[in-house]
C-alpha cells in the first residue's frame, strides 16, 4: 500500500478494510465498515482486476464523495481480493 509501503493479507471473503484492521492496521473511516461514510476510500493503482465488482450501492456512495470523480477510487470496506493489488490510501498506519 502507498505510501507507506505497508502490506497485510486478505482472506477469502474478507474487505479490505476487516483485513486491515485484523492485523493492526489503522484505516480511516467514521463508520467502521458499514457504507454509510465513505472515508474508507482508496485509489488503485495496480492490480485491479483482483478486486471484486463494485457495486451500485458503492458506485452510489462513492459518487457522493470527495473523489468522485477519480475511477480508480475503491471503497475499502466492500472490495474483496483475488490476487496482489497496490492502493493509495494516506492515514493508514500501523497500530503499536
Amino acid at each position: 500500500m502507498l505510501p507507506s509501503d505497508t502490506e497485510f493479507d486478505v482472506a477469502d471473503g474478507e474487505s479490505v478494510f476487516e483485513a486491515a484492521r485484523r492485523q493492526g492496521v489503522r484505516w480511516p473511516s467514521i463508520c467502521q465498515g458499514d457504507m454509510e461514510c465513505g472515508i474508507c476510500h482508496m485509489q488503485v493503482h495496480d492490480g485491479a482486476e483482483n478486486l471484486s465488482a463494485c457495486s451500485n450501492a458503492e458506485a452510489d456512495r462513492i459518487a457522493q464523495g470527495l473523489k468522485a470523480s477519480d475511477p480508480a477510487t475503491r471503497l475499502a470496506c466492500q472490495a474483496r481480493l483475488s490476487g496482489p493489488v497496490t492502493v493509495l490510501r494516506k492515514g493508514v498506519r500501523q497500530i503499536t
